[in-house]
């Protein structure tokens, strides 16, 4: 055997593992994935999404897209499903939370149901240079461990509802609440996923709503965490309004003999920047938060910044819109947070 045939044909063997080790199928026909069903990959075991590209990696990413897809829209459907039955909430605000909630939820059931997918194929065109991949979610497999992390989710969610209910103390009530909500939406999305792999989902059936829980929650900050607030310095009773309707938007109630006490005060001063012709006016925030009985404090708010203008007049007003703007948005977030502990 002369060199030049040894070079051929350690080239080809060369060539052959490449083949192999990418997964490139460079066959004269292409697979029946591409254009329909996968005879290796039925549909009653397997969820599949096929992808294509002008590159390996940008089919492989359309495959991962494709079955991504499937998971939002199942997604999307059960949350809509469950607004439903919530509450009905008005004013722009509360669609706005809806909708990132929703969106929040989606890319986490997605991501966590991707988990279980693989490339199983990938294919390259000869002729056009398209590739081609082919995703696969093994049906039995995925719907194991995500049943799993169903009852284990359901299991935590009516462990923090046992808690609250034994507690004494409103704050450990609204934080074991609000856990065990956190845990029941975790089981809502699990079960959402299922339903994607196996119709039937877990099929014994959830025993915790996340609706009820919900309703608990909102129930017990209604009853036990009425807000007032005492603001000092500085245009205060305006302040003060601004606060209370962005707690309001966040569902508190405002009450004479209320449970949680907003107190602080706020200032306006002019800020030393030495600008020949712009005023600068600082505009400062400190609020503590109490349990009213007993005076027990359980957060701390502060808010700074600056606004400026050519007119110390104006530089005022702008930075009082600013401070009542910042308190307004914040706070009432703010307050829920320090409520769960978060």
């Amino acid at each position: 055997m002369n060199r030049s045939i040894r070079l051929i044909l350690f080239l080809s063997s060369v060539i052959l593992l490449l083949i192999n080790a990418t997964g490139l199928l460079l066959a004269a026909e292409k697979p029946d994935w591409v254009d329909g069903p996968s005879a290796a990959y039925p549909e009653a075991s397997y969820l599949i999404g096929v992808g294509s590209g002008d590159t390996r990696q940008r089919a492989e990413d359309s495959a991962y897209a494709a079955l991504a897809r499937v998971f939002r829209a199942e997604v999307r459907a059960t949350t809509h499903e469950r607004e439903d039955f919530r509450q009905a909430e008005k004013g722009k605000k509360a669609e706005i939370d809806r909708t990132v909630d929703l969106q929040n939820q989606t890319e986490v059931s997605t991501q966590k149901a991707l988990e279980q997918v693989r490339i199983a194929e990938r294919w390259a065109d000869p002729v056009s240079k398209v590739y081609y991949a082919l995703a696969v979610l093994d049906r039995a497999k995925s719907a194991s461990a995500l049943r799993q992390k169903s009852l284990d989710a359901e299991m935590e969610a009516r462990e923090w509802e046992a808690r609250a209910k034994k507690a004494a103390d409103p704050l450990e009530q609204a934080r074991a609440l609000h856990k065990a909500l956190l845990a029941a939406r975790r089981t809502e999305i699990y079960e959402s996923d299922l339903r994607v792999i196996q119709p039937t989902g877990r099929g014994d059936g959830m025993k915790v709503s996340a609706a009820a829980l919900e309703d608990q929650l909102r129930t017990l900050l209604n009853r036990s965490f009425r807000v007032d607030v005492q603001i000092d310095g500085p245009q205060a009773a305006a302040v003060r309004d601004a606060l209370l309707a962005g707690l309001h938007e966040q569902g508190f109630t405002r009450a004479e003999d209320a449970d949680l006490l907003i107190k602080g005060k706020v200032g306006l001063e002019e800020a030393d920047l030495k600008d020949p012709r712009w005023h600068y006016v600082r505009w400062t925030a400190d609020l503590t938060l109490l349990q009213k009985e007993g005076q027990k404090e359980f957060g701390r708010i502060q808010r700074s910044g600056k606004e400026g203008h050519l007119t110390p007049k104006e530089a005022d007003r702008k930075a009082l819109a600013a401070l009542q703007k910042e308190l307004s948005e914040t706070v009432g977030e703010t307050v829920l947070k320090l409520i769960y502990g978060e």
